[in-house]
């Protein structure tokens, strides 16, 4: 008997839960972007935006709140009721930012679920065709040579670009000066 019952609990659950989904998304979604517009997260987050829309048939607007490495838009989310109303796109800074910075305004693990995987990006080094350099080997020896007099751009401090751009100097023996990118709060789109 109470085998049945358990059962039933858990049946009754499973399709009151499934009712529930059948209903989701009844209204706007908004996409936090933790970053600048035109940056590689806000070009993702509008792809997956676009597509959203048309396949729940509900607006999901995409909203750039840039600024502190992620941390202003994260805390929003962190913040907004636990309804899947507010959903935020995370990059690898989501995860570094707990290791290089003493306080957090929210628990990484604690004050999100993950929902989906939905990209992967290549990190690139890039440099100016004036730049007098054919290769990373001849990049890197420029930097040793002019320790700190040649900027790279980022995403901010804190952010996989700097991280991995200072790792990389760091391992070739070289100096770069950050620059990190200073780019505008976009609301919706």
């Amino acid at each position: 008997m109470i085998r049945t019952a358990a059962l039933l609990a858990a049946a009754l659950a499973l399709a009151s839960a499934a009712a529930r989904a059948q209903t989701y998304p009844s209204r706007q979604i908004t996409l936090i972007v933790p970053f600048a517009a035109g940056g590689s997260n806000d070009l993702v987050g509008r792809a997956i935006g676009k597509k959203l829309t048309e396949a729940w048939g509900q607006p999901v607007v995409v909203e750039n709140r840039a600024g502190a490495g992620g941390l202003i838009g994260t805390s929003a989310v962190a913040a907004a009721p636990p309804d899947g109303y507010t959903l935020l796109l995370v990059s690898p800074t989501f995860t570094i930012n707990p290791a290089i910075r003493k306080t957090m305004p929210f628990d990484t693990v604690k004050d999100f679920t993950p929902v989906a995987f939905i990209a992967r990006g290549p990190l690139l080094i890039t440099a100016s065709n004036k730049l007098p350099v054919q290769s990373a080997r001849e990049l890197f020896a420029l930097a040793r040579r002019k320790p700190g007099q040649i900027t790279y751009a980022s995403a901010g401090l804190g952010s996989i670009n700097q991280i991995s751009t200072e790792l990389i100097a760091l391992s070739a023996g070289a100096r770069f000066m950050h620059v990190p990118y200073k780019g505008k709060h976009l609301g919706p789109a």
